[in-house]
């Protein structure tokens, strides 16, 4: 049996990008859109993965890379917004970098607390569990509740994972003991949802730095997750101001029911 926690935090999947433009919002929003919004109430917990380092237990987010070593090879970034105040949790996991220089290149344009759409993979969508030590993530019958303790006031350590069904313990799974690198989630100061796409608009960013200018990027536009049930299958929406790409008519992206473990909560 594969280890859940391997699926769930590593999430090493090998799979293109998913999103759609949509056409969705070409109206003003649909009458059947349901909506998350993530209000200043949320704080974005990043934990980087790396091809290697020396520290197993690594609690930094490095917000400048220079790739000298596989040490500082950074191969996936996973992104937790977490309102403690509302007891609603989102988690999403970029797609890893097999090559193991994209996100590390990215570095250098866009500072960690801007979540790139264009690299979105998976999402979860959790609540506080009732004793307030852990965020649940249920889907059926099914549910997993990462417990988790506040380290130094910014760091949110995953250092246990409990598999349900029916209600009942089926599994329990010691983080530290099953992960090579510990689940280690780094509050960042702010956060911003963004959309660039970095193989198409490399050139024009290179020419936007010569002129002194920032590279260009589109920024979410409401703080909304907006989403929709059709026959029990989700799809989620992320707008933008600006269309993608450029001269298109929409600004909207959607991840369909296969990039998403469990249901968007109501």
């Amino acid at each position: 049996m594969i280890s859940y926690i391997s699926i769930c935090l590593l999430l090493l999947f090998s799979c293109a990008r998913k999103y759609n433009i949509s056409q969705a919002f070409r109206n003003g929003v649909p009458a059947d859109m349901q909506k998350i919004v993530l209000d200043n109430t949320y704080k974005l917990y990043i934990r980087e993965v790396f091809l290697d380092t020396a520290d197993a237990g690594d609690k930094n987010v490095q917000s400048t890379l220079v790739p000298t070593s596989n040490a500082t090879k950074l191969i996936e970034i996973e992104y937790l917004l977490f309102s403690a105040e509302r007891g609603r949790a989102v988690y999403i996991a970029t797609i890893p970098d097999k090559y193991q220089l994209y996100y590390a290149k990215k570095s250098k344009y866009l500072p960690r607390e801007y979540l790139n759409a264009y690299d979105f993979s998976t999402f979860r969508f959790g609540k506080k569990a009732a004793d307030g030590k852990g965020i649940v993530f249920e889907n059926g019958q099914y549910s997993a509740t990462w417990n988790y303790e506040m380290l130094h006031d910014s760091i949110l350590h995953v250092y246990e994972v409990v598999e349900r069904l029916n209600g009942d313990a089926s599994n329990v799974y010691l983080v530290d003991e099953a992960l090579s690198r510990k689940a280690s989630f780094v509050q960042t100061d702010s956060f911003k949802i963004v959309f660039r796409n970095m193989t198409i608009e490399k050139k024009l960013d290179i020419n936007e730095v010569k002129k002194g200018r920032k590279p260009y990027k589109r920024f979410w536009l409401d703080n909304t997750i907006y989403f929709r049930n059709e026959n029990n299958k989700y799809s989620i929406y992320f707008r933008f101001d600006h269309s993608l790409p450029s001269g298109y008519k929409d600004s909207t992206i959607s991840f369909g029911n296969a990039r998403l473990v469990n249901a968007p909560f109501e």
